[in-house]
């Protein structure tokens, strides 16, 4: 059983709850031969970009001995919006007999909109031999990764945000040997430097981000000569003369060749100079090291090398070299830009739906057996999830909802962008179920014990005018039942019973009866004419139907009439109900005891 169960979780994954027809097509795997899914698990997605996936499963025919008859999908929530799916039986409702094949397959296909990690929840049932159905919900993680967007110039991820984003920037064009510069900026107002970047967009809007890469080269720019050696003395046209010694001066020019030998400058003439200078030179340094050759120039004898010395050119500043019996100066290297890159993106911070208020019909409370219904306003005709205590309810995408139990309810709206909003949460309450409403007979008297609620009793399906006391005294045969209303308005009816008006009633007719004083402070006499019996029983009651006091009494004759007194101190002011009884009559009369 419990590796049948894993095959469902595995298998569970790749459903969602939207309708079938979505994403047809899928294809089996049947080189797999081992009960499970594949791939496992589903590879991550991205925000805004389609996403296809195949997926094959394997399924068990039987479990701990048990025969599995079939396996079905009952329902799936809390995929995100933008994904749907299709199994290649969905004619069937994606039931799959493994007895028949081991195989089945689903594609999963659509363009999410959302990023983050989604807890799936997967309601299936299994139909084991001898055990039955076997329901599970297994909960799977999604995740939906951000996209990221970027030119020849520059990344960044993710590629935009809803209200607002921290979004973090690479810059792509670098080189191993030259110093390279970035100048970034962000449209926000805010400017960079740096290869790596990290920006925060706190508001909606479109912000256009520039970014100027520059290589720069090292160049030469300046040569300085301060002394050179005697090599160029001897010459014919420098002789050294007896007894005066070297005459002239050389024609000085030095020449740059790079690591490959090639010669990269060579300088003006500084004739008849041992010292000088040139400047403004810009002599591009590539291909690293460099030497730079001093040279006497001469018309007819052979030109003189006054030295020779080597630099590495990858670095800015001033360097001096020196030797070769004498001579010396200094090197001015400096940075200029040898190429430039200008790229430019836009970053989109969309604005959230606004939070969506949850409205409903008739009210937050429901009678036993009834319904609710939830509503939003949806101009912009959104997505939307409904969700009862944080989980998506299936096929739960329009914007009312009818309620038929009690709950925590919210609701989520998804904009074409991908920004979602969720609404706060409501309950709704449904009551329990009234108590059984009955009611006693006693003779003509009808008497209703329910507490807390409003009471009305019919005859013959209408309402009886006035009749909402618990206690209703009868007066002619038909059909009566008594309706009990909550607070809520919430209603239940008691049987509906048939009662005759008997013939006792026809005996009352030459029964009268006096009562005084009205109202009653502490003692009430009542006279009787016309009654026949010696002995009764009396009854007081509230209008409640709570009995105060219920004793049997012996009447006194007095000529005509038969008397008893009834003793009120008792009672708080109010109206109450007087019910005089005996084997062959029923009288029932209204008092005032008022202090």
């Amino acid at each position: 059983m419990k590796q049948f169960l894993l095959f469902v979780l595995a298998i569970s994954l790749f459903f969602t709850n939207n309708n079938f027809a979505q994403c047809p097509g899928c294809n089996i795997n049947n080189t797999l031969t081992t009960p499970g899914i594949y791939p496992n698990p589903l590879p991550d997605g991205t925000q805004g970009q389609p996403f296809d996936e195949d997926v094959t499963f394997v399924m068990f025919t039987d479990t701990s001995g048990l025969t599995v008859n079939y396996f079905k999908i009952l329902a799936v929530n809390n995929l995100p919006f933008g994904l749907d799916w299709q199994c290649n039986n969905s004619g069937n409702g994606c039931q799959y007999d493994p007895q028949v094949s081991i195989y089945g397959c689903v594609k999963v296909c659509g363009t999410p909109l959302q990023t983050g990690t989604f807890t799936i929840a997967v309601d299936v049932v299994a139909n084991l031999q001898v055990v039955g159905d076997q329901y599970s919900t297994i909960n799977i993680g999604l995740t939906i990764l951000p996209a990221s967007g970027g030119n020849s110039g520059f990344t960044y991820n993710p590629l935009g945000g809803c209200d607002s984003a921290s979004i973090d920037f690479t810059a792509l064009i670098t080189n191993p040997t030259n110093p390279v510069i970035y100048n970034w900026d962000f449209g926000n107002g805010n400017t960079g430097t740096q290869l790596n970047e990290n920006q925060n967009y706190t508001s909606p809007g479109d912000y256009q981000v520039t970014l100027q890469t520059e290589i720069l080269g090292f160049v030469l720019t300046n040569v300085t000569v301060n002394s050179v050696n005697d090599n160029w003395c001897g010459d014919v046209e420098e002789p050294s003369l007896p007894f005066v010694g070297c005459t002239g001066d050389p024609d000085l020019v030095f020449s740059i060749t790079d690591a490959g030998g090639n010669t990269l400058y060579t300088s003006s003439e500084l004739t008849d100079q041992s010292s000088g200078s040139w400047s403004g030179l810009n002599v591009a340094l590539n291909n690293p090291p460099f030497s730079i050759s001093i040279t006497d120039i001469d018309v007819i004898s052979q030109n003189d090398n006054l030295g020779t010395f080597s630099f590495n050119g990858n670095a800015t500043g001033v360097f001096p070299f020196s030797g070769a019996g004498g001579t010396s100066g200094s090197l001015t290297i400096a940075n200029s830009v040898i190429a430039s890159f200008n790229d430019t993106s836009t970053i989109h911070i969309y604005p959230s739906p606004d939070k969506p208020i949850i409205a409903y019909s008739p009210n937050d409370t429901m009678c036993y057996g009834d319904s609710i219904i939830l509503s939003i306003s949806n101009p912009n005709a959104y997505s939307v999830q409904w969700y009862q205590s944080g989980l998506a309810i299936t096929n739960a995408t329009n914007d009312q909802l009818t309620v038929s139990s009690t709950g925590n309810f919210s609701v989520s709206v998804v904009s074409q962008d991908g920004c979602a909003t969720t609404s706060d949460s409501i309950h709704i309450t449904e009551l329990g179920n009234f108590p059984n409403v009955t009611f006693q007979i006693s003779g003509d008297t009808l008497h209703c014990f329910l507490t807390q609620y409003s009471l009305q009793w019919y005859l013959n399906g209408s309402a009886i005018s006035g009749a909402t006391n618990p206690v209703y005294i009868k007066n002619q045969s038909g059909n009566y039942y008594v309706v009990a209303t909550n607070n809520f308005g919430c209603t239940s009816s008691s049987d509906t019973l048939f009662l005759n008006y008997n013939s006792l009633s026809n005996l009352m007719e030459n029964i009268g009866i006096n009562i005084f004083p009205v109202p009653v402070k502490n003692l009430l006499q009542v006279d009787l004419f016309g009654w026949n019996s010696e002995n009764s029983i009396i009854t007081i009651t509230d209008l409640s139907g709570k009995i105060i006091l219920s004793e049997s009494i012996e009447l006194i004759n007095n000529g005509s009439k038969k008397s008893f007194n009834v003793r009120t101190e008792g009672l708080e002011n109010g109206v109450y109900l007087l019910k005089i009884q005996s084997d062959n009559s029923l009288i029932n009369r209204k008092f005032i005891v008022q202090k």
